[in-house]
């Protein structure tokens, strides 16, 4: 029970309904013990023959007055109880969603999705029933325990209570030992659904890979291995469950038998009559409830406090990445500064115990407000991650610094970082919802000319008023039913939408035929020439006219300068810009082809593969 302990701040929150709920609790048990003692009296009478019409017709409407005031005050402490239970589990998801989004992909890359799922579902749904049913059963089995017991003593007999209650200490020993065995078969149980969760999840995103690659049969072997090994776990929780019960109703067995031959004993020597020996059979087959729910709310703690510790786990969880105090001002200077001294991902040590491997060593350039500057380089370079430092999703060593119109970004707040810069990722994500609404994420407010103006500008306008319901067309997760293109320009007019003063375009044109990439870089040209952009890019025809180049090899500046400038110096830039020309030569569109955009050359796209081949 001290998940109680652990989450009185929650409860505190709902103090008032857990009182109410109490309060009402309390009158109920007392109500409970009316019928029991009128029908003991009803039995006085029978024996002595001294019950009368108007006498029963008297105790029966006792009776029934009783059980509808109990009708009315379950509901009552039901509705005011389990309000507060699902009152607890709202919190905690909204906490547990803030935690998320505060963790820094340091963290993601340590833990499995399906894990974080198996958080967020079966581990809050068994914290919402400790703090629902387990408090329920807590509360309404010593109230209605006690309550039965000063029952038992003061209406009938002390001496029999005492003996009715003699076998009821085995129950500490036997919860203890129960107890133990369940806690330690839960968090196995809910260590497999995390692997289940996992699995399916992995499964049903891959379904594609699954099915071209012909595995299908061996994804179900994985699949049933786990869902086998879930089901073991759970097996093990249930027997364990259902030892509970039969255990408790073995002790209560044993008390009634000891209660029956006292009791006898009693009438035989006249200390108590028949009608108070039924009420106090009647009390003690009340007690019976109250001890099924303490084994009952048990379990359930036991199974919320596995739960819990899990979660304690999660909101333990630190971001690398800690917030600066410093609120951008909205007209700083769009200029960027990088002197990254050495770069390493968090906990990327080798077996051999090595130092990390370091993914981004001595680079230090500048990016002018409204100036491009462009990052290329063989694949594996660390071009992403130098926009993610940018982005502040890894935490720099104090040595090196990243800096947008002076101001260090370690100090500045995350709301106003975000607002000056926008990312186009390399890998795109749409959410669920319109296409009008994809684009218009950052900015809720935009109007329908605003997100068709940037959606002209990426290239997608003309696509996005064919599909049926136009700007209204419904997105799957993740933009599935879109192609690699569509979703690549749609992310681009997200970020050309944004007020940002400073792109990061991560290859935004690698999944676009060569006729729309023209199309597209001429209208970042024409119309956003006055924003500061830092692309990555393999295909260095869209780095021609940059203020500058810096090309990256396994994490250092190998070559920098103009295009001209290592176009002469014939090294790795040179050479791919040489092969990718004459692949293109007889495929750059004329400046008066870009307007139409409605049909890929399929030798267009045999280009694309075949530079892809040069990039590797």
């Amino acid at each position: 029970m001290n998940i109680l302990w652990k989450l009185r701040g929650y409860i505190k929150m709902f103090a008032r309904q857990y009182l109410i709920a109490i309060v009402v609790l309390q009158l109920v048990a007392l109500l409970n013990l009316v019928p029991s003692w009128l029908i003991g009296r009803i039995v006085d009478s029978i024996s002595a023959n001294t019950l009368t019409l108007d006498s029963l017709l008297m105790h029966l409407a006792g009776i029934a007055f009783s059980a509808l005031a109990m009708y009315g005050l379950r509901y009552v402490w039901q509705s005011k109880l389990y309000g507060a239970a699902i009152g607890i589990t709202r919190v905690l998801r909204r906490d547990l969603f803030a935690k998320f989004a505060s963790l820094s992909p340091a963290f993601y890359a340590r833990r499995s999705t399906g894990d974080l799922m198996a958080h967020a579902t079966n581990d809050i749904n068994a914290v919402e029933e400790a703090t629902g049913m387990g408090i329920m059963t807590l509360v309404d089995s010593l109230i209605a325990g006690f309550t039965v017991i000063f029952g038992m003593i003061f209406v009938v007999s002390g001496e029999l209570t005492a003996v009715a209650l003699l076998p009821f200490p085995l129950l500490v020993l036997i919860t203890r030992i129960y107890g133990t065995k369940l806690h330690q078969a839960f968090g196995q149980a809910q260590a497999m659904f995390s692997n289940l969760t996992e699995e399916t999840r992995e499964t049903v995103s891959g379904i594609r890979a699954v099915r071209s690659h012909g595995i299908g049969q061996r994804q179900e072997t994985r699949f049933g291995k786990t869902l086998d090994d879930t089901l073991g776990a759970n097996l093990a929780v249930a027997k364990v469950d259902a030892a509970f019960a039969p255990t408790i109703q073995l002790v209560y067995g044993l008390s009634f038998v000891m209660s029956l031959g006292y009791g006898a004993w009693l009438i035989g020597q006249g200390a108590i009559s028949v009608g108070l020996f039924t009420t106090f059979t009647l009390y003690l087959g009340q007690l019976l409830g109250p001890f099924l729910q303490f084994g009952w709310q048990f379990n359930v703690f036991q199974r919320g406090s596995t739960s819990w510790r899990r979660l304690e786990g999660l909101f333990a969880e630190q971001s690398e990445v800690k917030e600066g105090e410093v609120a951008l001002p909205s007209d700083a200077v769009a200029n960027m500064s990088f002197n990254i001294k050495a770069f390493s991902y968090q906990g990327d040590n080798s077996e051999s115990g090595h130092a990390p491997r370091r993914v981004l060593e001595d680079i230090q350039f500048e990016l002018p407000a409204g100036g491009l500057v462009g990052i290329t380089g063989p694949t594996g370079g660390g071009k992403s991650t130098l926009l993610q430092l940018a982005l502040r999703q890894f935490q720099l060593k104090s040595s090196s610094t990243i800096s947008i119109g002076g101001y260090p970004i370690e100090s500045l707040t995350f709301d106003s970082l975000r607002r000056k810069v926008a990312w186009v990722p390399q890998k795109p994500f749409l959410f669920s919802g319109s296409t009008a609404d994809n684009i218009a994420l950052a900015k809720p407010d935009a109007t329908l000319a605003e997100i068709k103006h940037v959606a002209k500008m990426a290239g997608i306008l003309d696509e996005i008023e064919a599909m049926p319901d136009g700007f209204e067309t419904e997105l799957r997760e993740g933009g599935t039913n879109l192609s690699g293109g569509q979703r690549q320009r749609l992310t681009l007019a997200r970020a050309l939408l944004s007020d940002a003063d400073i792109l990061l375009l991560d290859d935004p044109f690698s999944a676009l035929d060569m006729k729309t990439e023209v199309a597209v870089r001429q209208n970042l040209k024409a119309h956003y020439s006055h924003k500061t952009m830092l692309l990555v890019t393999q295909r260095l025809t869209n780095l021609i006219e940059a203020d500058h180049i810096l090309v990256l090899n396994d994490g250092q500046v190998e070559e920098r300068g103009s295009h001209h400038e290592l176009v002469a110096a014939q090294g790795w830039y040179a050479m791919v810009y040489q092969r990718q020309s004459q692949l293109g030569n007889n495929l750059d569109p004329k400046p008066s082809d870009t307007q139409d955009m409605s049909a890929t050359p399929k030798t267009t796209t045999q280009t694309n593969e075949q530079q892809g081949e040069v990039y590797a």
